[in-house]
């Protein structure tokens, strides 16, 4: 994994090294001022019955946040701030991910972290031991979507096969298949899991999807848009308790046993060749794995000792995490083409490759700093999209 640095750090600084020259923001004492005598300008954002004049005799007064005005060497001011200090395209230079030199890959200091995770919240202040700052937010920025390309664009197997391995899409297959048919043989056992029957099958659908556009051998592969079918079917309607609704979900269950032990059954309706991960799978139901494979890593592998012997794990779940972020970024769940919700995903789906990538060196410290770049992620997005 390359190591990076962000330039938006650099200007975050100098921004923070600024305030602390505008009024109101200092320790209270008062400096004089050897700047020159300064000729006023009138600031465009403010009328001019209220703009300042500024002469000879007035240099030295303290200058609003607000006032925009020039001095004598013709150096332009913001209150008493050096406009200079400002870059003229904050966002782009934010978005700039080119790397540093002299910083070595897989260092703990690739990037430093939006926040430290503490039960999910922010820690306040202090560095964490991984080398991310804590606390605080990360600036805006306009995402660079270019990457995620190369599944919604003409190479999706390509893009499927980084971003899902095939051992991790038939063991999720299989663990699925084991939690069904524990939970609908009987009417009992369809109660008590109800609530986890739905995301389950949505699950079902979208990795059966990928099965389809995967470039690696599946032996089930050609039969996988029956499957997708038959999971789809299982969230046709709200799932409610009682015979009805277990003896339906069985018959349709069985009908996916069938297929994945290479046993089509021959009344199989055709599918709609036509249908996407959106018609197959809600994003709700999505989001409900992406959050349990986020809330297992850190609670099964959050100790060094832990993620020493939880390797496979890790693995499996952050592919899994990968795989269903990017999922809802594809064209039908309404955000393709929102920057910033699929900025935040593209920021999901990197740092759980750098959670795989830590996990293959044993290196805990990169991977505390990956699960903080997710966590970081999950919220921001959340704070601006959940209630849309």
């Amino acid at each position: 994994m390359k190591a990076t640095l962000p330039n938006y750090w650099a200007a975050a600084s100098l921004l923070f090294i600024a305030s602390g020259l505008l009024p109101g923001c200092g320790s209270g004492e008062t400096t004089t001022s050897t700047t020159p005598e300064p000729t006023a300008v009138s600031d465009p954002t403010v009328s001019q019955d209220n703009s300042a004049k500024t002469s000879s005799t007035d240099s030295e007064q303290p200058r609003r946040q607000n006032e925009r005005w020039t001095d004598a060497n013709g150096v332009e001011y913001l209150g008493n701030v050096p406009l200079d200090v400002f870059y003229d395209q904050p966002y782009t230079v934010a978005s700039n991910q080119t790397p540093l030199g002299g910083i070595a890959a897989n260092s703990s200091q690739s990037e430093p972290a939006g926040g430290a995770m503490s039960g999910g919240a922010m820690s306040g202040g202090a560095m964490s031991s991984s080398g991310g700052m804590s606390g605080g937010t990360t600036p805006a920025f306009e995402p660079d979507t270019t990457d995620t390309a190369s599944v919604t664009g003409s190479d999706k197997s390509a893009g499927w096969a980084e971003i899902m391995p095939m051992e991790t899409l038939t063991t999720e297959v299989n663990s699925l298949r084991n939690f069904l048919n524990n939970s609908l043989q009987s009417v009992g056992s369809y109660n008590r899991s109800m609530l986890m029957v739905a995301p389950k099958a949505a699950s079902l659908a979208v990795l059966s999807g990928i099965a389809m556009e995967h470039p690696e051998a599946l032996n089930w592969k050609e039969d996988a848009i029956y499957v997708r079918d038959l999971a789809k079917q299982m969230n046709a309607e709200s799932l409610q308790p009682g015979k009805k609704d277990q003896d339906r979900l069985l018959r349709l269950f069985e009908k996916i046993a069938n297929i994945l032990d290479r046993s089509k059954p021959a009344d199989l309706e055709e599918p709609e060749a036509s249908d996407s991960f959106p018609d197959v799978a809600e994003m709700r139901l999505i989001m409900m794995r992406m959050e349990a494979a986020e809330k297992k890593l850190k609670t099964e592998a959050g100790s060094e000792s832990a993620f020493s012997s939880q390797k496979e794990m890790i693995q499996h779940e952050a592919a899994i995490l990968g795989a269903m972020t990017h999922v809802v970024t594809l064209p039908g769940y309404g955000y393709e083409d929102d920057p910033e919700f699929v900025g935040f995903a593209k920021r999901i789906v990197d740092a759980a490759k750098e959670i795989r990538n830590a996990t293959e060196v044993s290196d805990f410290s990169s991977y505390e700093l990956a699960l903080t770049k997710v966590s970081t992620a999950c919220q921001e997005c959340h704070s601006q999209f959940k209630n849309n």
